[in-house]
């Protein structure tokens, strides 16, 4: 059922990703257009896999330090971050400008169209840049207290963006920033349960699989 709803976090957030990252797939210069985003849709999975795996690991590191109460404050604050990153994504909590930003988004898009024939490459790339949505499932990671575990779920989300990232171009001209605002919502109060359930687990009151 979690491995579920992050699949389904996924899907809907990329809504939200469009806003943010939909510029890159344009950029694309492939033999065809099908493959390239493919490659570039791998690309993103690879790098989301990997920083699961590494969160896992984290997860997995602080899971075996013999000192219950650490354990627990670990999970409520993570559980806390998420409901305030879900909120974030709700549009409840205004995103903080930080000066200088349009700067280096001009540069990242400069240095990404040098790679325009490589789209594995940025894909990678695009699954280092800032999200909301990818810090709240990489703390779902570290919950996880395993590196495989952590590397599925961050698997599983990238998997559940593919289709909205695979057909960007088309959504951003045909689904309306309202629609996509509210879809990118939804996967909002996941990460706020997502939240609510590591606070509880915290508190002795869930049970984790």
């Amino acid at each position: 059922m979690e491995y579920l709803l992050i699949v389904l976090a996924g899907f809907l957030g990329s809504y939200h990703c469009i806003g943010m990252c939909g510029y890159i797939p344009p950029l694309i210069q492939y033999k065809n257009w099908f493959l390239g985003n493919l490659i570039y849709n791998l690309g993103r999975i690879f790098t989301y896999g990997f920083l699961g795996f590494v969160a896992g690991y984290l997860g997995m590191f602080f899971h075996s330090i013999e000192f219950q109460l650490f354990q627990k404050a670990l999970a409520l604050l993570l559980g806390v971050f998420m409901i305030l990153l879900g909120l974030q994504i709700l549009g409840q909590i205004k995103e903080k400008g930080i000066p200088g930003l349009d700067m280096v988004f001009l540069t990242i898009a400069e240095i990404l169209s040098k790679f325009r024939r490589n789209p594995f490459f940025l894909g990678m790339f695009n699954g280092f840049l800032p999200c909301p949505l990818v810090y709240a499932m990489l703390m779902q990671a570290v919950l996880e207290q395993s590196p495989i575990k952590g590397f599925i779920v961050m698997v599983l989300f990238g998997l559940g963006t593919v289709p909205a990232m695979f057909l960007s171009s088309y959504v951003y001209k045909k689904v309306s920033p309202n629609m996509r605002k509210k879809l990118a919502s939804l996967s909002g109060l996941i990460v706020i349960l997502f939240g609510v359930m590591a606070i509880l687990r915290a508190l002795g009151m869930g049970h984790h699989h």
